[in-house]
């Protein structure tokens, strides 16, 4: 069931497996350091969101790419709950009020669903907020298209 030839290879070169490990690591490293534009580009817009009646509890990244043939786009979702005393609906208008002072363009709340827009250099980033139904939670998804 074990191959016996591999383990002893790897027990008799040390050298060989410290840079096999070496390079692993390298490798790793530098492929989590590669963020798309795009999804550097959301997560700047992101940024913003400094809230004071919650607290983020959950946070998502997905970067562009294809999967099954299909494309898959750039996206952040993060999950907000209230803190102290205030309600998802307080958290709620706190972020739709940040998202509209940071220069993002939306339709009236409705719902509550508050969806927006924000060109961010050669990219426009489509946002949705909503309260959760049946969690404690504000979540907003990020997308860029």
């Amino acid at each position: 069931m074990f191959n016996h030839g591999l383990s002893s290879y790897f027990q008799k070169n040390n050298k060989n497996k410290l840079y096999i490990l070496a390079l692993a690591f390298g490798v790793l490293l530098f492929l989590s350091g590669c963020k798309s534009a795009e999804l550097r580009a959301i997560e700047n817009s992101a940024s913003v969101l400094q809230i004071t009646m919650g607290q983020e509890v959950n946070r998502w990244t997905q970067d562009k790419g294809v999967a099954l043939g299909k494309p898959v786009y750039a996206k952040i979702i993060i999950e907000y709950e209230p803190i102290n005393n205030h309600t998802r609906k307080e958290v709620y208008e706190e972020i739709v009020t940040v998202l509209k002072n940071n220069n993002w363009k939306g339709e009236e709340p409705f719902a509550d669903y508050f969806k927006a827009t924000l060109q961010q250099g050669s990219f426009k980033i489509s946002t949705g907020v909503s309260i959760d139904e049946k969690k404690n939670i504000v979540t907003i998804i990020m997308t860029i298209h």
